[in-house]
């Protein structure tokens, strides 16, 4: 059997939380760099592609490529490790338990830039009185600089204890990562700054999208958040692969109605799929969905 990654469509996704929900994420220099290093982590156990993010005091964006349910492992895990940072520093569980996600595929290269603008000016819109590459906890700042500076050591000249006590973590992260005196990684290490610069091909045509004003367009699309329509097409491996992960079978058919009734609320409550296309996945009638997605 292929796995999910091996099956479902790749493309970009603009990640992101609800910023209207809480009061903050991160409220000082220290939760900020955790926030910077769960990005790294979090790649490394997604197996996402990370093209641009910024941490905003009370929510995050991300531009992602990868799978859909790629995507969804990446911010789920990301959610689960701020928690935890939140409730051993602050001793208040359950601040991110019913924090809302939207997961917004993007079709064309114009969107891709448009988002990237978007979150790059999360910072300016929302008060930071400078400019987004002034902006310390966003990627913006590393695109179309000089990358030969910077007082960085490669994680590979640190024993595991050392690195363990430094980034908080037991994950394996690749050797040549760099990590800073602050103990925060470098975000050229995780992040496709050099693609997103190919893609913009100057800092004139970056600086031409970031003054676009794209809130109106883009905050329509998050407004729908996991109402993103996907294709049958795309939700039938995910709706098998959910069968083997949860049942250990990929034969959907087989399985009784209590079980794909299971399978049902996965498909409604993560993918925003239609009681109709539910029934379709999952060779259901319509009817036999009423009152349980």
């Amino acid at each position: 059997m292929r796995s999910m990654e091996g099956r479902e469509r790749q493309g970009f996704y603009h990640v992101c939380t609800d910023g209207t929900v809480l009061p903050w994420m991160f409220q000082d220099t220290d939760d900020f760099i955790a926030g910077i290093n769960r990005i790294g982590i979090c790649k490394v156990v997604s197996g996402i592609y990370v093209w641009t993010f910024t941490l905003m005091d009370n929510h995050v964006h991300f531009l992602l490529y990868g799978s859909r349910a790629s995507c969804k492992l990446f911010i789920d895990k990301y959610k689960l490790l701020t928690g935890k940072w939140i409730s051993y520093k602050y001793n208040l569980s359950g601040h991110l338990r019913d924090l809302p996600v939207s997961i917004i595929p993007l079709k064309t290269e114009e969107d891709i830039m448009e988002t990237i603008a978007y979150i790059d000016r999360n910072a300016i819109v929302a008060g930071f009185r400078g400019l987004p590459s002034e902006y310390p906890w966003s990627s913006s700042n590393i695109l179309f600089k000089d990358r030969t500076g910077g007082d960085w050591r490669r994680i590979g000249e640190f024993s595991s204890n050392q690195l363990r006590d430094l980034l908080k973590t037991r994950i394996t992260l690749p050797e040549d990562w760099t990590v800073n005196e602050q103990g925060m990684l470098n975000p050229e290490c995780f992040t496709e700054c050099r693609k997103v610069e190919s893609l913009f091909k100057s800092p004139v045509r970056y600086l031409y999208f970031i003054t676009k004003k794209l809130e109106g367009k883009i905050d329509l699309a998050l407004a729908q958040g996991q109402k993103a329509f996907i294709p049958d097409k795309d939700l039938r491996p995910i709706a098998t692969d959910l069968c083997i992960k949860t049942f250990q079978t990929d034969e959907i058919r087989k399985l009784d109605i209590k079980s794909r009734l299971v399978l049902a609320r996965i498909l409604r409550r993560d993918y925003a799929a239609s009681p109709k296309q539910i029934a379709r996945m999952l060779y259901l009638n319509a009817d036999v969905l009423k009152g349980f997605v």
